[in-house]
């Protein structure tokens, strides 16, 4: 192997440790969650939502922290309820569970913060983002009416809103792993590249070549 694609290989390795280095990093960085009083009950019932790690504006910004709505069935569904997190990015509400048949259905937090676009007109609307971390999403079964609601721990199992959607911890593992793969081959690549350095300072006739090489 040539020095010069040595260490073409070991630069663009680097770049591949740095860009999983800050995958991980994003991946690893806090998830909004919510927990539910139960995880089951009857349409009518009255469950109590708790959430952590929402996104909270620093002091010096001035800015109100953005609320939290808490919606059934999706992003796009009907409103439950809607809380402000405090300076430590929790929040609580209570909502009642709608007339619905009896399932699994899907608890969603939002959190959406209005920013104006740079290069926007001056009366352009503000669009709304997505904080990172969210939405978050708890699962809520409803029972049957007549049917026993036994006891169950609290659920804050992220569900999916379709099968091609994968869990938050799914691609934390997956990026962690890559990341140390990427770091084995950086390290491989580095030990070549300082034996390649080695060998081009000694004399040709001193260098060892193996058979039929």
């Amino acid at each position: 192997m040539r020095l010069s694609t040595v260490r073409w290989v070991v630069s663009a390795l680097v770049g591949m440790v740095v860009g999983l280095v800050g995958a991980t990093a994003f991946a690893c960085s806090n998830l909004a969650t919510v927990i539910l009083s139960s995880g089951r009950g009857h349409s009518g019932a009255i469950i109590t939502l708790t959430g952590a790690s929402f996104a909270y504006p620093k002091a010096t910004s001035g800015l109100p922290p953005s609320k939290v709505v808490v919606h059934w069935q999706g992003e796009d569904g009907p409103i439950l309820a809607e809380a402000v997190p405090d300076r430590f990015g929790s929040i609580s509400a209570t909502f009642t569970v709608p007339q619905a048949a009896p399932g699994m259905y899907v608890i969603t937090a939002t959190q959406l913060t209005p920013r104006v676009i740079p290069g926007a007109a001056p009366d352009a609307p503000p669009t709304y983002f997505a904080e990172p971390g969210t939405p978050a999403r708890a699962s809520f079964e409803v029972v049957a009416p007549g049917e026993s609601v036994a006891a169950r721990a609290p659920t804050t199992e992220p569900v999916s809103e379709s099968s091609g959607d994968l869990d938050s911890t799914v691609w934390v593992v997956l990026t962690a792993a890559f990341g140390a793969v990427a770091l084995s081959l950086f390290g491989g690549g580095l030990v070549a590249f300082i034996h390649q350095s080695r060998q081009a300072k000694v004399p040709a006739e001193a260098r060892w070549i193996p058979p039929g090489w």
